[in-house]
């Protein structure tokens, strides 16, 4: 899978999520901060939306290793996928 079909894939549920808790949804680009740039982000919602991308993506993806000790708030859409990316091609090796 691309990098860039993931980082849709993200970006699509951050806007799931926001859309279930009834959150304004702004544009959401590749260098959007969720834990910083949307309304209302915290440590469950970021569980969530993982579970949401595990789903769609059909692997497991652990916080830790998501985050890479960064803060929650640091991390943009685009390290996410970054991140993801690399953790799918570990898994299919």
């Amino acid at each position: 899978m691309k990098l860039a079909e993931i980082e849709k894939i993200v970006i699509q549920c951050l806007v799931e999520n926001l859309k279930l808790s009834g959150e304004p949804i702004p544009n959401i680009t590749p260098d959007t901060k969720p834990g910083c740039d949307l309304s209302g982000f915290d440590s469950i919602r970021t569980l969530e939306v993982l579970i949401n991308i595990e789903e769609k993506l059909n692997c497991e993806l652990s916080p830790d290793k998501v985050f890479l000790d960064k803060k929650m708030e640091d991390v943009a859409v685009s390290t996410i996928a970054k991140t993801i990316h690399k953790i799918k091609k570990e898994l299919n090796s």
